[in-house]
């Protein structure tokens, strides 16, 4: 039967002579993989629309039983490629998709993470003065739903209360700890290692500011400078810390058997590997 969604596109694999097999994540379906017939080609209406990056309404054939669905429309809402062109918002928007890449497997929908992605990626498509902190934005968000958000108000260690520390001076140098996660006194956690990582006290203030703010709001913030593209570097850190970064086993198994599959392109190429 033919469903709609919503989907932005995380990735795109030729598919024989013209075709391609795009990897979505849809707002009612979570991580989706549909296969447009003649998509590589110039004059096929759909030619240019499934690029990676783009928000598109969907239309395609679903079957329970397929692990790739047919494509039939899609139509673009919003688009990287529309916005005023920028070397450091294309690279945003394609760190953006890694990290979902990374983050997203089979396991459903999740509404709240597609709203999320879409919002993103909305503010990286518009006038932005701060790449970096939109990204933050969105990786505090991310971390949180998949269950491993740091304690950003209390030191795991000590029990203290960070902010006021900070407030006073008497912090001292910050740690974010892996194990247990959250802001710790440096020099009550526990030794440097492979479990923290240094935190600066302009990140953390930082960090504590998008946490409780809306996305429409961060361009209300001070410009961050080097501090915006730090405290991303430490939560993308953190975030590859708690999450797997090999692909599935069961996508690259499909994947590898749709590439060298020999036939007619069609129904063959959309039914279900095992």
């Amino acid at each position: 039967m033919l469903a709609k969604t919503l989907g932005i596109v995380l990735r795109e694999t030729r598919y024989r002579d013209q075709s391609k097999i795009c990897a979505l994540y849809t707002r009612d379906f979570g991580r989706l993989s549909v296969i447009l017939k003649g998509g590589r080609n110039p004059k096929n209406r759909l030619s240019g629309i499934f690029s990676t990056g783009n928000l598109l309404e969907v239309v395609f054939y679903r079957k329970e039983h397929r692990d790739i669905q047919l494509a039939s429309e899609g139509r673009i809402i919003r688009s990287p490629m529309s916005a005023e062109p920028s070397l450091d918002r294309f690279s945003a928007v394609y760190r953006l998709i890694d990290i979902v890449r990374h983050a997203t497997g089979h396991e459903g929908r999740n509404v709240r993470l597609f709203d999320t992605l879409a919002g993103t990626l909305e503010k990286l498509c518009s006038p932005c003065r701060d790449f970096d902190i939109v990204l933050s934005w969105f990786l505090l968000r991310l971390i949180a739903d998949l269950g491993f958000e740091p304690s950003l108000d209390r030191c795991p260690v000590t029990g203290r209360s960070i902010m006021p520390l900070v407030r006073t001076g008497a912090a001292g140098n910050l740690a974010l700890l892996y194990e247990p996660g959250g802001v710790a006194i440096a020099e009550k956690a526990p030794a440097a290692g492979a479990d923290r990582q240094p935190l600066p006290v302009p990140a953390y203030l930082l960090m504590t500011a998008l946490r409780d703010i809306d996305i429409r709001a961060i361009d209300n913030l001070e410009p961050s400078g080097a501090t915006g593209k730090q405290l991303c570097d430490i939560l993308q850190n953190y975030f590859a810390r708690h999450s797997e970064h090999e692909p599935r086993g069961k996508n690259r198994r499909i994947l590898s058997q749709i590439l060298s599959e020999p036939g007619q392109e069609g129904q063959e190429g959309v039914k279900k590997h095992k």
